[in-house]
Formats: structure tokens, C-alpha cells, sequence
């Protein structure tokens, strides 16, 4: 068992995410991206997304049932017509809570806030008496809907401000704290009597998710009572496991047993144990080797694969890849957690993966809550489409994974700035004293060129790191105010340029790309996919790919300098996997025939 003796020593961070302040997107696929979620989710009537609350708590509820996960019309429900309408139903409305606080932060947009000030308040009016929060009348107590509702809160109140949310907070703690259901139950690939490969059935699901945001309200207010309620929620077993490095995630399920490593290093910046460290360590060796598509996806069928080749193996029959907008949302945490904790370049390179492949390759939310929910990486042909119940859970990390863009692409120490991801964009701060402007400018991955250009009031000396991708075949191309700077940077590793700025110097870095083909699994070595950097390509026609696996380049060409456009086999055209439309077939994964 994990030691859970607390130790009061306070964990350093290495470098510092800029927590959604100061950092801006420029112009590009992810501006825009960014900018049309923003705009949906604000036009959802706020009427319609507190009817159900409103109804439970007996008071007036104009407005219309947003249906679908949202409001109980689901899948789940039809299948399983014993339960009891609306009352164990997944609902977006405590991440949604979180996604307009974060987006606040972002953008200072006084429609956010003003939406979410009713919301906020609004709800608050329909939560009973003795704190319980939710639709229905569950006697167990929905541990899934808790952890976002607090999470949302916890936002509410880091990002916007408004105390009033700590009130709501504590109030419904105290109700989960006799409410929730302790049964905790490890989930296992065949438990399915306890809820399965999530640990729960519908009351209890995914209750090894708690710990991260109560562990977040303890930090932000030193109150030991979500300290402590926190400790309840640790997942002993799977973490001991992972920090002893065992492979224990077989048949689990996917994006919460991502989702729970948050909660173990938020557990290990609060308590000091460096087992929860080893074991979000681990964890991460095993994804990288074991468990992740070429695109950083990872669970088909939702359910984390062996080491035995499932993960290959289910290419040809399963469509439900890769959990996206979940996934990814998972996937930025924690690689934000480890770069953040240990300071280690390599730990972006998942990030930048999931970026570009996961929450950016996504199709945007449509009319009336039509959620991307999977990936569909088949051999036999993909297809982008979207999931047949509306406002599923993906509904609610979507607008949180988009925002999560501004968090994930700097960081900073005393010493200066980390440049994490090549996204055009700005961070602004301050360093001894003065303010700095740094402006990202750059076509990447289209092309390989990223353009910096300092801003500042007065000479100051700091020091600027980027990433060096793990994707990196040659030497790096560096040029500070147009000369040719020599370096030793190691791939993995945060390549440094310190000096003292002025106001208008610049940096040009050229990252060299080449063709990569990335075998699925160790059993399924001719079943490929064709990269680019970090941008997984998908073909236009079934394979096979004729081509040489160590030198793709000697047989596929690029043919548009302009875009990531490429031809193999004289008929077979490749684009990146991020530009394909809904209902536009594509070919992820190709058998390779070297003939």
C-alpha cells in the first residue's frame, strides 16, 4: 500500500505554467478553433442548461431540455429504461462551468462573465438543503458529476473570482462527504459486477478522478477539509502498481485511468511522497512504449490495451479508437504536471502529438449539441463523424481541451521562458523588474520555420528554451538578429538561448522534418503509419504502402511545398490526418509491401 502520511513540506515546481494568463493565440487553425468554440458555447441558453436543477429543486424552470447525456434522451437510458430519468446521466454542466472561467481568464470577455455570474448564481438557488446538487435523487451519490462540479467551482474561483463559488464548494462537499458511496471499488478488466473497467456503476464511476480538485480547493484555501477528503479518493492500487512500474492497465478504462494520474500528482505536490511522482513517471515510460497510436492516442474501445498486440489488433475491426476530446484533456494535464514538476522537455512531445492529432484533428461541436467523441484509425477506412447522442461527456472537455492551449504552450522559471509548443501566439510577463513580449510567429508544421521577436522596454537579460522534438533526425538551425548562432542542443531536451534582449530582436529557428513511418505495435511491425514531424498523414486510397520503413522518403514524395500534401505509389496521395472532413474516407494505419 502507498504510505498516505502526509508530509508538510511544499513540492517545488521547476518551471511554471502561465495558469491562462498573459498568453494570447495568433492567427491560425488553433485561434480559429478556439474562437468558434468560444462562440458556441456562449449562444447555449442559459435557461436550458439549468432546467434540469431547476426542476429538481421545485422551482420555476422556463426554457427547453438540452436532451441527449445532458438531460437523460441518451442511448444509455433507452438500454437501461430501470433507471431513473434524469438522475444518472452524465452532465457537462460543472465543466462547462469550468471551461467559461478558464475562457474568462483567456479572453477578459465580459459576456463570459456575466454568463457565468448567473449561472453560477442560478444554480446555487437549486442546490437542497443539505448540499446535494444534481438532477436526481441518487442515494449513492454521483461521484463523476461531483469531481466536475468541483472542478468548475475551483475555476470559478482561481480564474474569475467570485468567492460566492467556495461557498457552493463547501456546501456540496459536505453533503458528498455523507453522500458519496465509499465503496471504492479497484476496477479490473472483468469486475463488472462492481461497474467494471471504471471501478463503478453509474453511482461510484470513476471515483479515483476525485482527488485532483479537492486537492486543487485545499492549495487555493489552506482549508484541511478537502485535504483530507481528498486522501479518501487516492487510488492506492493502481498508483502502488504503476510506481513499482508494473503494466497494470490492461482492459481499463482509458481516458480516467489517464485522467486519475492528475490526481496523483496533485496528491504528490500536496503530500511530498515521491511514490505518487514514481508512479506518474511510469505511467508515462508505459503509454509512450505500450500503449499510444502514432497520432498520442491511446484506448480502443475506451479500454487501455496489452502488451501482446491488441492495440494492432483492433485496427481492423474497431472504429472507437481513440476517446478524442476526453483523451486529450487528459493528455494535456498530466503533461503539463510532468513538465511542470520535473522540468523535462520530452514530456511535450505527447502534448504536441495530441495537439495537432487529437483535440486539433477533431470536428468541431455542431447544431444541438453534436459531439466529436472518436478517432478512427481502421485499416479496412476511417471516418470523421459524429457521436449519435448529443452533449455526451466529450461535450464537456471539448471547450476545456481547446482552452487548454493557452496553458500548454509556456512556461517559465526565474531565469526566463520555455517555449513548449510552435503555435503562432504571444506570452507577455515580466522578468527582473520588466515587462517582456514574446510573438511566435510561424506556419508550423506546414513549414519548419519559427520566427521570435522580442518586445521589451528595456535591455534585460533572460534566457529563451524550446523544446527539441523527440522527432528531430538532424541539427537544429538557429539565427539570433540574423546571424548564425553554434550550439550543442540534444533532442529531448530544451535547447538555450540566453543573453540580453533588446526591444526588436528576433530568433529564427528551423526545426529539419522528414518522413517517419511508426509501426502500431512490436507484433504488427508492417502495419505503419506515415508521419511528418508530429503530424500523422492519412492516405486517400487503401494501401499497401509501397516503401522502405527506415527511408520512407526514397518512394514518397512531397508534391505541395505550400502543404503537408505527399504521394507513394505513384497514385496513393497523403494529407495530414488533422485536414480530413467529416465523411471523407481516409486510411491512418497502411501494411507496407517493400516490393
Amino acid at each position: 500500500m502507498l504510505n498516505n502520511q502526509v508530509d508538510t513540506k511544499k513540492v517545488k515546481e521547476n518551471i511554471h505554467p502561465f495558469n491562462f494568463s498573459g498568453v494570447q493565440l495568433k492567427q491560425g487553425r488553433f485561434k480559429k478553433q478556439f474562437d468558434d468554440m468560444k462562440e458556441y458555447y456562449l449562444n447555449i441558453p442559459n435557461d436550458n442548461i439549468l432546467k434540469g436543477f431547476r426542476e429538481r429543486a421545485k422551482i420555476d424552470a422556463p426554457g427547453e431540455d438540452l436532451g441527449g447525456w445532458y438531460t437523460g434522451d441518451s442511448t444509455f437510458l433507452r438500454v437501461h429504461p430501470e433507471i431513473d430519468k434524469p438522475s444518472n446521466v452524465f452532465s457537462a454542466f460543472g465543466q462547462w462551468l469550468g471551461a467559461f472561467a478558464r475562457m474568462y481568464k483567456v479572453t477578459q470577455d465580459q459576456r463570459i462573465k456575466s454568463k457565468l455570474e448567473y449561472l453560477l448564481h442560478e444554480w446555487g438557488k437549486a442546490i437542497a438543503p443539505d448540499g446535494y446538487f444534481y438532477y436526481g435523487n441518487n442515494p449513492n451519490g454521483p461521484h463523476y458529476e461531483f469531481d466536475k462540479t468541483v472542478g468548475g467551482l475551483v475555476d470559478i474561483y482561481e480564474y474569475v473570482g467570485f468567492d460566492v463559488a467556495m461557498d457552493y464548494l463547501k456546501k456540496i462537499t459536505k453533503w458528498a462527504e455523507k453522500g458519496l458511496n465509499r465503496r471504492r471499488i479497484p476496477p479490473t478488466p472483468d469486475n463488472f459486477t462492481g461497474g467494471g473497467y471504471t471501478g463503478g456503476f453509474d453511482s461510484d464511476n470513476e471515483w479515483y478522478t476525485l482527488s485532483e480538485n479537492l486537492y486543487r480547493a485545499y492549495l487555493l484555501t489552506h482549508d484541511e477539509f478537502y485535504k483530507n477528503f481528498g486522501e479518501t479518493w487516492h487510488y492506492n492500487t493502481y498508483w502502488n502498481d504503476l510506481a513499482s512500474n508494473q503494466h497494470c492497465m490492461t482492459a481499463l478504462h482509458a481516458y480516467s485511468h489517464v485522467n486519475t494520474l492528475s490526481s496523483a500528482a496533485m496528491a504528490y505536490k500536496v503530500t511530498g511522497n515521491e511514490l505518487f511522482l514514481n508512479a506518474i513517471l511510469n505511467a508515462y515510460e508505459i503509454f509512450k512504449n505500450k500503449l499510444t497510436f502514432a497520432t498520442g492516442g491511446y484506448g480502443p474501445w475506451e479500454r487501455l490495451s496489452n502488451q501482446y498486440g491488441s492495440l494492432g489488433n483492433s485496427l481492423w475491426l474497431e472504429e472507437r479508437s481513440f476517446e478524442a476530446p476526453c483523451g486529450s484533456w487528459a493528455v494535456f494535464k498530466i503533461t503539463r504536471y510532468l513538465l511542470s514538476l520535473t522540468g523535462k522537455a520530452f514530456y511535450g512531445d505527447w502534448t504536441e502529438k495530441i495537439l495537432f492529432n487529437g483535440i486539433g484533428a477533431c470536428l468541431p461541436m455542431a447544431e444541438n449539441g453534436k459531439t466529436f467523441y472518436y478517432s478512427d484509425y481502421r485499416v479496412t477506412g476511417g471516418l470523421k463523424k459524429y457521436y449519435s447522442d448529443t452533449w455526451p461527456c466529450c461535450s464537456g472537455t471539448y471547450p476545456l481541451a481547446v482552452t487548454d492551449y493557452h496553458n500548454i504552450i509556456y512556461f517559465y522559471d526565474d531565469e526566463g521562458i520555455y517555449i513548449n509548443l510552435f503555435v503562432p501566439s504571444q506570452v507577455d510577463w515580466e522578468t527582473k523588474g520588466t515587462s517582456v513580449r514574446v510573438v511566435q510567429e510561424t506556419d508550423f508544421p506546414e513549414q519548419n520555420k519559427i520566427h521570435l521577436k522580442i518586445q521589451t522596454a528595456n535591455p534585460v537579460e533572460f534566457s529563451i528554451k524550446f523544446r527539441i522534438p523527440g522527432w528531430i533526425k538532424e541539427d537544429v538551425s538557429i539565427k539570433v538578429n540574423g546571424k548564425e548562432r553554434i550550439h550543442n542542443f540534444k533532442i529531448g531536451d530544451w535547447g538555450n538561448i540566453s543573453q540580453t534582449w533588446e526591444n526588436g530582436d528576433t530568433i529564427d529557428i528551423k526545426l529539419p522534418m522528414q518522413l517517419e513511418m511508426l509501426p502500431v505495435d512490436s507484433q504488427h511491425l508492417q502495419l505503419v503509419a506515415l508521419c511528418y514531424g508530429p503530424v500523422v498523414l492519412a492516405s486517400n486510397q487503401p494501401g499497401p504502402l509501397k516503401a522502405e520503413i527506415k527511408n520512407p522518403s526514397k518512394r514518397i514524395q512531397r508534391i505541395a511545398q505550400d502543404k503537408l500534401v505527399f504521394q507513394a505509389n505513384d497514385n496513393l496521395n497523403f494529407k495530414p490526418y488533422y485536414s480530413y472532413q467529416e465523411g471523407e474516407v481516409y486510411y491512418l494505419y497502411n501494411l507496407i509491401n517493400k516490393d
